[in-house]
């Protein structure tokens, strides 16, 4: 059966399926068709939520249906309950090389811009970050260490700060 998945920002692709399908492969179809991480994607029939370890039957989605798509910003997939403890279990993945990143980095903007409008922007990008880098300091690696390891810690800061 065909269905269609649609993004809150617009993109939508049209998929090929079976009424068995899990709803974790379809993620995973939606990840290669839209570029959406598995973990990002929280997919909505009929404004419910729909569960990893389903199928699609079990909400009765049937041929030529339409699914929303949610992308969750990666800051709160990083901070759910749980996260930490499913990152340890798992093996651990290499970080991308700097080369790997300004790659990717690339293949976001070669769908935003021309050619040529995202190779400039990507030089700057790449000028900016060097920069931004070789002024950093151990206090501020310190910071952002404290920030990214004890979330809780900085915002209660924050919040008492603000006070």
């Amino acid at each position: 059966m065909q269905l269609t998945v649609k993004a809150l920002q617009g993109r939508e692709c049209t998929l090929q399926v079976s009424e068995d399908e899990m709803v974790s492969s379809l993620k995973l179809l939606v990840s290669e068709h839209l570029d959406v991480p598995v973990r990002q994607q929280r997919l909505l029939f009929k404004g419910k939520a729909l569960a990893d370890g389903k199928r699609l039957s079990d909400y009765s989605i049937g041929p030529n249906s339409k699914l929303n798509l949610v992308v969750k910003p990666l800051e709160k997939v990083l901070l759910e309950p749980g996260t930490g403890r499913r990152q340890a279990e798992a093996q651990p993945r290499p970080l991308p090389t700097s080369s790997e990143t300004w790659q990717l980095v690339a293949k976001v903007l070669s769908h935003h811009f021309s050619a040529a409008d995202a190779s400039r922007v990507q030089e700057q990008l790449q000028r900016e970050y060097e920069r931004s880098l070789s002024r950093l300091t151990m206090d501020d690696i310190e910071r952002l260490a404290t920030r990214f390891l004890h979330p809780e810690v900085t915002e209660s800061k924050e919040k008492g700060v603000a006070k």
